[in-house]
């Protein structure tokens, strides 16, 4: 398995977005390798939008879920 810690996060949307989408490969990668099919399919997904946000971080201004804290 690769080591994210040196991959981790600085702060910014798309930096986060990049270290969600290296840890997401590991475990869909993980996910297939015992079978779990359904799992590793959407942690796949998961991984291809982190990837998304991480090239294009404007791509995820509008929609989505709400934030965490509140603010919009």
């Amino acid at each position: 398995m690769t080591d994210v810690s040196s991959s981790r996060p600085r702060g910014d949307p798309a930096s986060t977005a990049a270290y969600i989408a290296t840890i997401t490969t590991e475990l869909a990668r993980l996910a297939e390798n015992y079978g779990l099919t359904t799992l590793a399919y959407i942690l796949e997904m998961a991984r291809l939008e982190a990837k998304s946000l991480a090239d294009d971080p404007l791509a995820g201004s509008e929609g989505g879920l709400p934030r965490r804290d509140g603010r919009t």
